[in-house]
């Protein structure tokens, strides 16, 4: 249970979510380097609380969110983030944070491109693997479930992804297609479930497995280590957990955009089984009481661009907002990413409880945002990454002056770039804290 009290399912998610924040504010189970990082731990972390619950902090929090500039800054190209390269990786993080001092930790990104290649994934080119030394990872959508297979999934999620999904999207893993079919013959008497992993590419395909995520492991090992490091100076971990939209996840990586949009039009009535099937086998985030209970949730196809207001209000927004729903009763706080723009989407933002989601704008109008929301949701955002690769430190400052004054106001609000810092200036990304943490004291 996470260190949940034996009382825990007979909580309200108000009480949750206290007790959840209170343990994270007090720095529960972290060893902090001396007295003087503990209370900034907790002077930090109190910020970003009351923030999250509409109240008005001592000043507006700004948060670290990371991204390749991080590395960049030393020297460290992308390719190490990838493969042997992570502990000078770790080193660049942990950098940043001293020089530049967000209020929260910064994020790091590191995996194992070994075991990627291992593996044979293919929705994926990254810097050593199909990209130049110090280009961010890139996504290669493709339609690993095919437009007729749709009855497959919805009958055996499990059995779909173990021996169509997988094998397509890992050509390391196509043996698992020799697997049984454990719903068939699993439950037969005699049944050919134990014979099937006598086959060499069964075997095979397993061991890859195995190997993989050995070898994942390792700047797992070290970004725990680090993060580890960062909270020991007294920044607070302000994500703990990912979760997706429903939609998102048939879109994204089942179907591909182009394959998903089709079929809002072909077969609308299987795509919303398939979100509410993909509702019921998501779980709640298992989230340790004294982690963070903020799960970042990155949004990628509900957007103003991306589908009508009409799709969005058949297709997205009820699985999604269930999902939140069934976090939030667990006393955690979803923190959808919105990616591009969400303008047209704000009105249906206050369906959900007062104050129990962060909504993390990137694009999104956020004058328009605070006149729907404040009041009812903490807001996170948006200063342009455009502007930090390209402005001045004065246009930063003008931006987030704006920001401050008009979002800012009466509190819920947290300042932070509209989203990772890939190409950046060193003096805007500076600007962007300083000037928070200078302007932003409420008087």
């Amino acid at each position: 249970m996470s260190g949940k009290p034996e009382n825990w399912k007979s909580l309200s998610a108000e009480e949750k979510r206290k007790l959840r924040l209170d343990a994270w504010v007090r720095g529960d189970g972290i060893k902090f380097e001396n007295p003087e990082a503990q209370a900034k731990y907790r002077e930090r972390a109190t910020r970003f609380r009351t923030a999250l619950e509409l109240g008005i902090p001592d000043r507006v929090p700004v948060a670290g969110l990371g991204g390749a500039f991080v590395y960049r800054r030393v020297g460290v190209q992308q390719k190490s983030t990838m493969y042997d390269g992570w502990a000078e990786a770790a080193k660049a993080v942990i950098k940043f944070q001293q020089d530049l001092r967000p209020d929260s930790m910064t994020a790091t990104f590191m995996m194992s491109g070994a075991s990627m290649e291992f593996l044979g994934q293919s929705n994926m080119k990254w810097a050593g693997c199909g990209l130049p030394d110090d280009v961010q990872y890139q996504y290669l959508e493709q339609e690993y479930m095919k437009a007729d297979e749709y009855d497959h999934f919805l009958l055996d999620p499990s059995d779909y992804v173990t021996r169509k999904f997988l094998p397509r999207m890992y050509t390391g893993l196509k043996g698992l297609q020799k697997m049984p079919w454990f719903g068939a013959d699993g439950i037969q008497i005699g049944g050919r479930v134990i014979g099937a992993f006598m086959n060499p590419e069964v075997q095979e395909a397993i061991a890859i497995m195995k190997k993989a995520a050995e070898m994942s492991m390792i700047p797992a090992k070290i970004s725990m280590e680090a993060g580890n490091k960062i909270l020991a100076m007294g920044f607070p971990r302000l994500f703990m957990g990912f979760g997706a939209a429903p939609f998102d996840v048939l879109g994204d990586t089942l179907r591909g955009t182009r394959g998903v949009m089709t079929d809002l039009y072909r077969c609308p009535d299987k795509v919303l089984k398939t979100c509410e099937k993909i509702l019921d086998l998501t779980p709640i985030p298992d989230i340790p009481i004294g982690e963070p209970p903020l799960i970042m949730m990155p949004l990628h196809k509900g957007d103003d661009s991306h589908i009508s207001l009409k799709q969005f209000e058949k297709f997205y927004w009820p699985t999604f907002k269930q999902l939140m729903l069934n976090m939030i009763d667990d006393g955690l706080i979803p923190a959808p990413f919105a990616e591009g723009v969400y303008t047209q989407r704000l009105r249906h933002l206050t369906e959900l409880p007062k104050a129990s989601v962060l909504w993390f704008f990137d694009r999104t109008d956020m004058h328009k945002a605070k006149d729907i929301l404040g009041g009812h949701s903490p807001i996170m955002g948006n200063v342009p990454i455009t502007l930090i690769a390209t402005g001045t430190p004065e246009q930063i400052k003008a931006c987030c002056k704006d920001l401050i004054d008009y979002v800012g106001k009466g509190g819920g609000y947290i300042l932070c770039s509209g989203t990772q810092l890939d190409d950046a200036k060193e003096e805007n990304v500076r600007a962007m804290i300083d000037f928070t943490k200078e302007y932003g004291v409420y008087k």
